[in-house]
């Protein structure tokens, strides 16, 4: 079995509650989505970018797609030094490869990895396939108002009931722009509740401007929705995109 996969890389974890701790970075390509504000190019490349010196940028090409062995074998000479605490899975959408990630995942928790899932939290049936070898769950809720698609709700509120069934940490993000609409974020923060419990972590995340949207909130903004995100929600967080603002992968 084989996948297009577009870098592996080791740095911080830039997003989220486990900011600035070690992870070793597998990025998938391909993704559902089309989010507008997206700075991930997940189009199929022909060669794999590898940074096997973490932040030299200076990268090995290897061709696509690659087997679960060589992917392995990768992960194994970019961690050579031992000091990732864990295998981040990340795209474009990582869940898309659910039959590869049933081969890779167990081979990965037998060389003690601790597996960390990126995801845009809307795929509840391949989660399922795989959730017996994640450890922690990064997923998405995205509003319509921000990402210009559509919103898919009921499959975020499965998608999250999945994790707590299967008592695997989660946490929610929210991505949030200037043109966020109130009423649907209070939405979301009340099928958060209903879905994952009122100790769900939340993490509001303010959109980082892309080549396609400079609506970048303000921090009026972003203290008024974390106070009645909060109303809800008792966990919730602002943290930026903390890798962007260090210039790091």
């Amino acid at each position: 079995m084989k996948t297009y996969l577009s870098e592996i890389f080791s740095s911080v974890q830039g997003e989220g509650p486990y900011v600035g701790e070690r992870h070793l970075f597998v990025r998938f390509c391909g993704c559902h989505r089309d989010c507008i504000f997206c700075d991930t190019n997940t189009d199929r490349t022909e060669t794999v970018l590898i940074e096997m010196e973490p932040g030299s940028g200076n990268f090995e090409q290897v061709p696509n797609p690659l087997t679960v062995d060589q992917l392995v074998e990768l992960i194994k000479q970019v961690d050579r030094k031992k000091n990732n605490r864990r295998i981040s899975l990340t795209g474009g959408a990582p869940l898309l490869q659910a039959h590869y990630l049933r081969e890779l995942l167990p081979r990965l928790c037998g060389e003690e990895y601790s597996i960390y899932l990126e995801t845009a939290g809307d795929l509840p049936q391949q989660l399922k396939s795989i959730i017996e070898w994640v450890d922690v769950v990064a997923m998405d809720v995205k509003l319509a108002s921000v990402t210009k698609e559509p919103a898919t709700f009921p499959a975020h509120w499965q998608f999250l009931k999945t994790c707590r069934d299967f008592d695997v940490e989660v946490f929610v993000k929210l991505v949030l722009s200037a043109e966020t609409h109130e009423g649907e974020l209070m939405e979301v923060a009340k099928g958060i509740r209903k879905a994952g419990g009122e100790n769900t972590l939340v993490v509001i995340q303010p959109m980082t401007k892309a080549e396609k949207t400079d609506a970048v909130p303000t921090g009026e903004q972003l203290l008024r929705w974390q106070d009645k995100v909060a109303g809800v929600l008792p966990n919730v967080r602002v943290i930026p995109q903390t890798h962007k603002m260090m210039e790091m992968l």
